[in-house]
């Protein structure tokens, strides 16, 4: 049987053989249970409400201006993985959002997709802690 949120870790070799865009799909997945649990912190509406709120910071265009927020304070190798994603070709566009807003964001859910898989919790949580700080 398979044992998810064992604490394997991926190692770094690994970690870098996993394309950016998978990086991102995790890292998508990651931000978005992490703005609904931020939301449920506030706000014990009803889902339809707060589903409304977290649709505001998990699309391209917030996910955007949080990359340009955080970037001061990333390390070189996590410029990389940001690097490495926006420079990705894009199969896929968005309708409500340019092209540099969309990379821009696959550039910050690929981080996030990394130092998740990296089991970087402490590093993650100081990622989403610089993004979600000041919303409340």
């Amino acid at each position: 049987m398979i044992k998810f949120f064992t604490e394997t870790k991926f190692t770094a070799d690994e970690l870098q053989s996993i394309p950016s865009a998978t990086l991102a799909w995790v890292g998508d997945a990651v931000f978005s249970l992490c703005a609904r649990e931020y939301e449920l912190r506030f706000n014990h509406g009803k889902p339809a409400k707060l589903n409304k709120t977290v649709t505001e910071w998990v699309n391209a265009g917030a996910q955007s201006a949080a990359l340009e927020k955080i970037t001061p304070n990333l390390t070189e190798t996590e410029i990389g993985i940001v690097r490495r994603a926006k420079n990705t070709p894009i199969t896929t566009k968005s309708k409500h959002f340019g092209l540099a807003d969309y990379k821009r964001a696959t550039g910050l859910e690929a981080l996030i997709g990394y130092l998740y898989l990296a089991d970087n919790m402490d590093r993650l949580n100081e990622i989403l802690a610089l993004i979600f700080g000041d919303l409340k």
